[in-house]
This record gives C-alpha cells, structure tokens and sequence, in this order.
C-alpha cells in the first residue's frame, strides 16, 4: 500500500470518528432519562386491612423534551421479603383523603395527573397516593418502598426509598 493511500485512509478514519461522536453529543438532550428522589412517605390506616400511602417526590427532566407521564406504580417491600402492589389513588379522592384524615398532614405538593408535562431541564415537586390492601403493621414495618412514575414513549422513572 502507498503512503498516499495510508494517509487519505487515517484522515478518513479520524473524520468519521469525529462525525459519529459529535452525533451522540448534538443528540444527547434527546435521551429521557428523568431523575428524582422521595422526600416524604406518609401513612394512613383506613381500617383494619387497608392502608393509605402519600409519596412526596420531586421529579427532575435534564433532557431537551418534554417528560409526559403515562401512570404511577407504587410498591412495599415488606420485613419478610415479598413485595406488595398499590392501586393508585385519583387527585380528586386524594384531595378527599387529606379531607378526612387530618393526621396526614397538608398537601405540601400538587398531585401528579395522567398526561401531564414535566418541561425540559426543570424539576417538579408532585405527590401520589395508593391504596394498599394490607394492614397497617405491614406498612410500618417495611424494608422499603418504590415509585415507579412512567413516560408515553417508555422511560421511567424510579424512585426508592425507606
């Protein structure tokens, strides 16, 4: 092979590398990959096997669109190891909640609705509730939490907490 041919080779190479990495860095904001933390898990017996938990979070976007929620799931992993499922509450019946049990406290944050926006590059301060059909000691004896709040195009967002 020819010097010439060696060169023209090395710089061809060196541009396409180029090219490729800054397609990756001009696309990056593109990525949904929202990011968050619990602040507050409240709890609230309703009766004897049935248990009320309100999730305080702050959900943050870096990306450059739009994160448009889909839905929330909530689980508890209990002291024994399994994992149990809740049944989100609507805005509307969590209004009620706070209504009638006054031992939650104050709606320090909003509720998260279906199809709302967090924009990109904020943060948003939300709340979610869920109906857990276990008794009270379950909750309060738990190992931990999750909040799962999902975006239409698929990412989610994960949440952890005590």
């Amino acid at each position: 092979m020819s010097k010439p041919f060696l060169a023209a080779f090395g710089i061809a190479v060196v541009v396409i590398a180029f090219l490729v990495w800054r397609g990756f860095v001009d696309t990056k904001g593109n990525h949904l990959e929202p990011v968050g933390k619990i602040g507050k898990v409240r709890a609230q017996k309703v009766d004897d096997n049935e248990v009320i938990v309100v999730f305080d979070f702050r959900a943050t976007n870096d990306a450059d669109v739009d994160m448009v929620v889909r839905g929330a799931e909530a689980s508890i992993d209990t002291a024994d190891g399994s994992s149990v499922n809740g049944s989100l509450l609507a805005g509307v019946d969590l209004a009620n909640v706070f209504r009638n049990y006054k031992e939650l406290g104050e709606e320090y944050n909003p509720p998260l609705r279906t199809r709302e926006a967090i924009k990109g590059h904020t943060s948003a301060d939300r709340m979610v509730g869920f109906r857990f059909d276990v008794p009270e000691e379950v909750v309060t004896k738990r190992k931990g939490v999750v909040l799962r709040v999902e975006d239409i195009t698929g990412p989610v967002l994960e949440l952890k907490a005590k």
